[in-house]
């Protein structure tokens, strides 16, 4: 079985069990991912701009930008066909797709690319799972790529049998910075879980 057949499996039994609820996306209540929102919100313009949401779950990021931003264009994608379908009927107006967004990324760019939560599982070859993640979805921003992530400097322990996994964020950090020079880093709002927002350089034509 693939690592993306096992995460998808993951949350299909979650689902099963706890329905739609924080719970079903590894989340221990709304208030969990409610903080890792916040740290996008206080960095991020998302008035009349084209989003994509990878690993959207119930989207519930979606509700928030439809309150608080106009005119914002949101499409969720993620692996788990029964997130998917939530999704649309919670929120119509928008678009949802299932994919793997790591293998099958699409070919259109968004102004603002965020995963919240998606590149915590535990899988074969964790740092290279992550890195793959991270540069696959920096190169289909136009203005941003905002990600959170398990993990801090120095790295914490991680239990042998596990679905979530522990990253060393300097380490993540110096290879978003191979990608860009543009990027901020916030760590201080929990002990284990850090925010990286990465910006394109733009190159100045001399004339």
């Amino acid at each position: 079985m693939s690592d993306s057949d096992n995460i998808k499996n993951i949350y299909q039994e979650r689902y099963k069990k706890y329905g739609v609820t924080p719970k079903s996306l590894l989340w221990q209540s709304k208030g969990a991912s409610h903080q890792r929102f916040r740290q996008f919100w206080a960095e991020i313009d998302f008035n009349k701009k084209s989003v994509l949401d990878v690993g959207c779950g119930f989207s519930e990021m979606a509700k928030f930008l439809r309150k608080r931003y106009m005119d914002v264009k949101y499409t969720g994608v993620d692996i788990v066909p029964e997130f998917i379908e939530e999704s649309k009927k919670a929120y119509p107006e928008y678009q949802f797709f299932v994919r793997d967004y790591f293998s099958e990324p699409m070919d259109e760019k968004f102004d603002i690319v965020f995963a919240s939560g998606v590149m915590n599982s535990n899988v074969s070859g964790n740092m290279e799972f992550r890195k793959k993640g991270i540069k696959t979805m920096f190169e289909h921003t136009n203005k941003v790529f905002a990600f959170n992530m398990l993990g801090a400097h120095p790295q914490p322990e991680n239990k042998k049998v596990s679905n979530i996994w522990y990253a060393d964020s300097l380490e993540i950090l110096k290879f978003c910075m191979t990608l860009t020079r543009r990027v901020t880093f916030r760590a201080n709002y929990h002990p284990k879980d850090f925010t990286i927002l990465m910006y394109p350089v733009v190159k100045k034509t001399l004339r």
